[in-house]
């Protein structure tokens, strides 16, 4: 399923701006829950946000529609040549639309212009729906983390 063509021609990715960050801190708690991670309020994701925006080492971008942010992801920049993926988000009712294709291409245009050749990422063993995304943008298991709880 794709974008209809006035979405597509409608939708706008773009680095994110200060203005944009209570957004994005709505929809990370949105993503935490619906993962079962953690519980945290809108409040303390905003703090987490706000000092990765602040820090150069971070890109982010945003999806936007008519005004509104649909969808954000980014990067940090960890070495010369690496970069470690942050989280992703798509509002649910544009999901399966490419919205996250895009930005993720975008972002790797961004890196390899910096220099960047590898990105890596972490994504949950129980989030079905973001592995089958990222394996579908390109991305590898090159290694597994266990835990065990005590």
């Amino acid at each position: 399923m794709k974008l209809t063509k006035q979405e597509e021609m409608r939708m706008e990715i773009r680095f994110v701006t200060k203005d944009d960050l209570y957004r994005i801190a709505e929809m990370t708690r949105d993503l935490t829950l619906h993962m079962g991670a953690f519980e945290w309020t809108v409040e303390n994701h905003l703090k987490h946000v706000k000092r990765r925006f602040s820090n150069p080492r971070y890109i982010h971008l945003v999806a936007i529609i008519d005004g509104k942010i649909i969808g954000f992801t980014g990067a940090e920049l960890k070495s010369k040549r690496t970069a470690y993926m942050l989280k992703g988000y798509v509002e649910p009712s544009y999901r399966r639309k490419r919205v996250m294709r895009q930005m993720e291409g975008k972002l790797v245009e961004i890196l390899q212009e910096k220099g960047v050749s590898k990105i890596d990422l972490k994504v949950d063993t129980n989030n079905k729906e973001g592995k089958s995304t990222w394996i579908a943008l390109g991305y590898t298991t090159i290694r597994e983390t266990m835990r065990k709880q005590i």
